[in-house]
């Protein structure tokens, strides 16, 4: 381990701005694929970078096959990516880059994004998720070990995460209970594994009702619940609602060819079973992290987490200041 003396001050080597969509919370990024400017979701879930089919066929890409096999909860899905020859990122340029064709044909249709920008494609730099300033940032991983948070705060939670295909892993305390959480910027609402709140906290949808302007769905076992409190290490979130439901990775089978998701050689196993096993007990969505700020030390496997503070980062309200000075 490097002494103090020989260890380097925070590095920053990109930055973007976010832009929120109305009413979700969920965050947008610019990235121009081949001189054509776009917008694309920010998702700390996905394990691969995502554009829409419809994005694809105005740029002129030739589909190929892919080794990746993606779906979505609606049973579409997809096998097939394109290879876009100029990529521009916040200042980070680069060529022939992969993108999967998302499997949601209302992606760049319906939706204000074309695609999605996974946070698996970062592993290579801390990533600073300033939600307050809408700013996504990435440092170099070459600096003093715990000296990144450069912005005025009261309270520091320095948790513990596992950062493995693109998802951040970590525990969180739900009214007193551990619970293995993953943050995802995809989902506006953060969510219970139905499953495990039952096993972990002994959950029953009879305990308690719905907060006001919150209804419950029986019939999908959809359950919002008020919870005392939400706590990250020391930063807590008060009174959070949490929606309570079966969560279920993979998608199942494909529309087109049923029984595909089956395991070869299986009638019983499904090739997301182990998926499910091993997935978190709870998903921190946007109505949550939107409230703090959040620093990836990916080289030391740590978050930093404070609240967040609105207006814009100090990186940039005195540019001539350096950070972690």
């Amino acid at each position: 381990m490097a002494y103090a003396a020989d260890c380097s001050p925070l590095k920053i080597n990109n930055s973007v701005k976010m832009e929120p969509i109305a009413r979700s919370g969920l965050m947008m990024v610019p990235i121009t694929l081949d001189g054509v400017d776009k917008k694309f979701l920010f998702n700390t879930t996905s394990v691969v970078n995502q554009v829409s089919r419809a994005t694809a066929q105005q740029l002129q890409l030739n589909e190929h096959h892919s080794r990746y096999h993606i779906a979505d909860p609606r049973h579409h899905d997809t096998n097939s990516f394109v290879l876009v020859g100029d990529v521009t990122f916040g200042q980070a340029k680069t060529k022939d880059i992969q993108f999967e064709i998302t499997p949601d044909p209302a992606v760049g249709v319906t939706t204000p994004f074309d695609g999605m920008i996974s946070t698996g494609i970062f592993t290579h730099d801390d990533l600073d998720m300033d939600f307050g300033a809408e700013r996504l940032n990435f440092f170099s991983t070459d600096h003093c070990e715990g000296k990144v948070v450069y912005w005025p705060h009261q309270v520091l939670a320095v948790v513990p995460m596992i950062m493995e295909q693109g998802h951040i892993d970590l525990t969180v305390t739900l009214d007193g209970h551990p619970m293995r959480a993953a943050l995802n910027t995809s989902s506006s609402r953060t969510t219970l594994n139905l499953q495990r709140a039952q096993e972990i906290m002994g959950f029953s949808p009879d305990s308690a009702t719905p907060p006001s302007n919150f209804k419950d769905d029986a019939d999908n076992k959809v359950y919002p619940r008020r919870f005392a409190n939400l706590s990250f290490e020391g930063v807590t979130v008060a009174n959070p609602v949490i929606v309570v439901r079966p969560i279920i990775y993979g998608g199942g089978p494909s529309i087109n060819t049923p029984g595909d998701d089956l395991v070869p050689g299986s009638r019983a196993e499904h090739k997301d079973d182990y998926a499910n096993r091993m997935s978190a007990d709870m998903n921190i969505g946007m109505d949550v992290l939107r409230h703090l700020h959040i620093y990836v030390a990916t080289g030391e496997n740590k978050l930093y987490i404070t609240e967040a503070s609105p207006g814009e980062s100090v990186l940039f309200k005195t540019a001539a200041s350096s950070p972690g000075q």
